[in-house]
């Protein structure tokens, strides 16, 4: 009897260590609201040209207010007329494709990571501030498993309404919350609707990031907004249109809501069966993660199989470099959360040794 309730009390004592909460080491803005930046990055943009364009405005319910110049579209406005700036990155090369997610992580993102690991494929993630800061275990697992960690902002408000600062707060922040995640700054950045102009493209750069696009929409959204008149059969049907005609792409999506990420389920497959499945970096041959003030490295990823081909930065690499890369990454990665799970899980397995004490003294 008193085996079993040893057992019993160590199983438990376990699952509350492994249960414990990552402990942030900053204090963050509340999500979903337009941060201030810290003073010392706006020195970051200080000495580097941005475009003078106003920003944009909206309506009393949220929708962009055209300005009397939209036909000329001066700033390249994608919001407007799908311009694209010169280091805009929106697609993929023939043959290969970019399954993308936005708004995440969530509740339901570890369902989405479990079929992807079963089949075996990488996508790109572009995660929101203030669910980094619920959801860090699961932002943590995707960096582990290989899939490629990007920003979406940190209040998903319309990027071309905000002003210079408030800008550098949207990409500063949502960088730092992944960073003390997963130990390194993400390198792409995709504007919540596409709402991007030369201005929002130049802070983009003067902080050493840069913008994605898509160049196709799923609009798997419409399963929760139009969930009466939206059947997800028709994104698995638009899938097969794409399939057919185009030869590379990047695809939108979202995997905040449970409905959208079992779409995905269906439709990833369809999209695997004609391309080759690759993340945003892999696709343009672009390092997807930077130290923090611009310089890319490269994070090793876990290729399909023993034959996957090299990528273009990994075959310019000597093995030393990347084992120096891999050690650096290590250390990061245990710097960024150790001691903070080191106390939570000393917390825990005190409690269990103390547990197990009781039972045996009894």
């Amino acid at each position: 009897m008193l085996i079993k309730q040893l057992f019993v009390l160590a199983s438990i004592g376990l699952a509350a260590v492994n249960a414990q909460d990552f402990q942030f080491k900053e204090t963050y803005p509340e999500p979903y609201t337009v941060p201030k930046p810290k003073a010392e990055w706006l020195n970051l943009i200080k000495n580097s040209k941005i475009t003078n364009a106003p920003p944009l405005t909206t309506t009393s319910s949220g929708a962009l207010v055209m300005p009397n110049n939209v036909a000329e579209d001066p700033y390249c406005t994608w919001s407007f007329s799908q311009c694209l700036g010169p280091n805009d990155v929106y697609t993929c090369p023939k043959g290969s494709w970019t399954v993308s997610f936005d708004d995440g992580p969530s509740e339901y993102t570890p369902k989405l990571l479990d079929f992807l690991k079963e089949k075996n494929e990488k996508v790109t993630f572009f995660v929101v501030g203030g669910q980094v800061l619920k959801y860090p275990e699961i932002l943590k697992r995707a960096y582990d498993e290989g899939h490629e960690i990007a920003m979406h902002s940190w209040s998903h408000k319309n990027m071309a309404t905000l002003t210079n600062e408030e800008l550098v707060g949207e990409l500063k922040w949502t960088e730092l919350a992944i960073k003390e995640v997963i130990g390194v700054s993400p390198r792409f950045f995709r504007p919540p609707f596409g709402n991007i102009d030369n201005r929002v493209r130049d802070i983009i750069k003067a902080l050493g990031f840069t913008p994605v696009i898509w160049s196709v929409d799923t609009n798997d959204w419409y399963l929760t907004e139009h969930a009466d008149t939206f059947d997800s059969k028709w994104i698995t049907g638009n899938v097969t249109q794409w399939v057919a005609t185009a030869e590379g792409g990047n695809s939108l999506a979202h995997d905040l809501y449970e409905e959208t990420v079992a779409a995905s389920l269906d439709y990833i497959p369809v999209l695997a069966d004609a391309f080759d499945l690759k993340t945003v970096g892999e696709c343009n041959t672009l390092s997807s993660y930077t130290n923090g003030n611009g310089t890319a490295i490269n994070k090793p990823e876990a290729s399909k199989s023993s034959s996957a081909a090299p990528t273009a930065s990994e075959t310019s690499e000597s093995q030393d470099d990347k084992d120096a890369a891999v050690k650096a990454q290590e250390n990061a990665d245990q710097e960024s959360g150790a001691s903070s799970h080191f106390v939570a899980s000393s917390s825990a397995a005190a409690l269990m040794v103390a547990a197990i004490a009781a039972v045996i003294a009894n």
